[in-house]
């Protein structure tokens, strides 16, 4: 099949790529969320409630690392093809779970199928993409993360005070977008690029290249900002209804209609992110979403944690998150890193990157409960060292990704070293 037939529906194969982030989003609010609903049946302990939702980091952290690698050296279809039958597994085991044994080994299949969709579901999109709306089509990833959270926002103020059995019908939710997606993505083909870098001179190479130059910096770069910037956004994701009870002092049903009042402004922040991601005015929005991602926590802080102060930090949260976060850094990651080891990189940093919540999480309940101002300076922290990164550096890394950059490396392999920051990047984009 042409290159030109396979993007003839590039928003249909985006969507279906981009439900990946729908169901990554998805899945840690629900777990999240079950874990305060579980607290009593299943006799969780905060330190449980840690364990539970970093392990479902370790293993989403895993599973990016070895599916990025498997997507850039197979193919992306075979790997997207297979990993969502493994988080059906998963998610059947939850809905059998009458203990937390059982739970844990359902939560831990979960983050390992998930992982290896993300980054090679990325990948596609990007790859898929038309000619100058990467962008703008990985943005719509974010999108669909978002969307992910306030669908199980909603779900979990009609059954959040169901128990057990309003558990069970948040993750037969999952169970259900899980098959669709599967069964319409054995209609897509191979992504066209990968197709064409498997015959290029330099189309197979080695892990070691992701960490030579020139993208080794690139990899440095990004991980280290994913793990910086992620943070707060991934702690306020999975533990927003523990703050909301347990600081807010309020219930799940009420953390469920923040998300409802927060849902409208982040998908307009979503929506808006899609729309200026290929445009100079992306720049604008990453000073907003970094300010955001120090301002939240502060404002939390100083409001004493009240109901009101973590509305704040959820809104402040949707914002930091999508132009500043994790809905940035999978547009750079698309840009800086060509075809033939876009994947792998990717996966290696949010695999990184998850590592580092799955540990900062572990810790997060008990340091809510027993010292809420200095968790919340950490983040505070957190956001400007990332602003540090996000503003000076890695706006300055060349674009190999973009498709005339990578093709032109592609067909002079002596040429693939020290390419340019890309000159089809509009003046100002960070």
């Amino acid at each position: 099949m042409s290159e030109t037939a396979t993007r003839s529906r590039p928003w249909y194969t985006a969507t279906l790529g981009g439900m990946a982030s729908y169901l990554d989003g998805a899945t840690i609010v629900t777990v999240g969320m079950s874990s305060v609903i579980l607290q009593q049946q299943f006799a969780m302990s905060s330190w449980s409630i840690g364990a539970l939702n970093s392990v479902l980091m370790f293993m989403f952290a895993t599973g990016a690392v070895i599916g990025g690698r498997l997507g850039d050296v197979l193919g992306r279809r075979k790997v997207y093809a297979v990993d969502l039958v493994v988080y059906a597994v998963g998610v059947v085991t939850v809905l059998c779970a009458s203990d937390q044994a059982t739970l844990f080994v359902g939560v831990i299949i979960t983050g390992l199928a998930m992982g290896a969709d993300v980054p090679t579901s990325l990948a596609l999109m990007a790859e898929e993409a038309a000619d100058g709306r990467q962008g703008s089509t990985v943005a719509y990833a974010q999108t669909l993360w978002l969307a992910g959270v306030a669908v199980v926002q909603i779900l979990g103020f009609f059954v959040g005070d169901l128990g057990a059995t309003g558990v069970r019908i948040m993750f037969a939710h999952l169970l259900v977008v899980a098959v669709v997606v599967w069964i319409l993505r054995r209609g897509v083909p191979e992504s066209a690029d990968w197709q064409r870098t498997r015959r290029s001179p330099v189309g197979r190479r080695d892990l070691r290249e992701v960490f030579r130059k020139p993208y080794g910096v690139g990899l440095l770069a990004t991980g280290l900002y994913f793990v910086i910037s992620g943070i707060m956004p991934n702690t306020v994701g999975q533990f927003g209804a523990f703050l909301v009870v347990n600081l807010g002092h309020s219930t799940v049903r009420v953390f469920s209609l923040i998300g409802w009042a927060t849902m409208v402004v982040g998908l307009a922040v979503a929506l808006l992110f899609q729309r200026l991601a290929d445009s100079p005015l992306r720049r604008v929005l990453l000073v907003i979403g970094l300010v955001s991602l120090a301002a939240g926590p502060l404002v939390a802080m100083v409001g004493g944690f009240s109901l009101a102060s973590l509305v704040v930090l959820f809104v402040a949260n949707t914002v930091a998150g999508t132009w500043a976060g994790e809905g940035l850094y999978k547009v750079w990651s698309q840009e800086i890193f060509p075809t033939r080891i876009r994947s792998t990189a990717q996966g290696l940093t949010f695999g990184a990157a998850r590592y580092v919540m799955a540990v900062f999480g572990l810790f997060t309940p008990t340091l809510v409960q027993d010292a809420p101002t200095m968790f919340m300076g950490v983040l505070i922290a957190l956001g400007v060292v990332a602003t540090v990164i996000g503003l000076l550096w890695l706006p300055r890394l060349p674009r190999h990704g973009l498709r005339g950059a990578q093709e032109e490396n592609e067909e002079n392999p002596a040429d693939a070293g020290p390419a340019p920051t890309d000159r089809s990047v509009p003046s100002g984009t960070a």
